[in-house]
């Protein structure tokens, strides 16, 4: 039996590597990728290795729209428990060639919508 993956976690467990036209691509047409979260940061980002020397970060603020601590911020507990999983995300900024902004949230948002109809 297969069972299916809930968005916005990974859909399948293979590590993929984008080139930077790739995640450019991504960006402008608001493709939903995915990949393996490497680490969670001091300030609770996570760090995601895109390509050869391409990081995604999706800061905290970027990543849930349900698990919310007092300050409006996702619980600092889901952050350190996406290591090691593969999450979707879509590409929201490129600031050069080997740093991205990501966001989790937005791909959630999508499959709330998707999940009411």
């Amino acid at each position: 039996m297969e069972y299916q993956k809930f968005i916005p976690e990974g859909w399948k467990n293979t590590k993929e590597e984008f080139n930077l036209m790739e995640l450019q691509t991504a960006k402008q047409s608001g493709t939903i990728l995915q990949g393996l979260v490497e680490k969670c940061d001091e300030n609770y980002n996570l760090q995601i290795q895109l390509g050869k020397n391409i990081i995604g970060v999706i800061p905290r603020n970027e990543m849930d729209i349900l698990n919310k601590d007092d300050f409006g911020l996702t619980k600092q507990s889901i952050c350190k428990n996406k290591v090691g999983q593969f999450v979707q995300f879509k590409v929201k900024e490129i600031f050069d060639e080997n740093r991205l902004l990501l966001s989790r949230k937005e791909v959630r948002k999508r499959s709330l919508k998707l999940g009411k109809k």
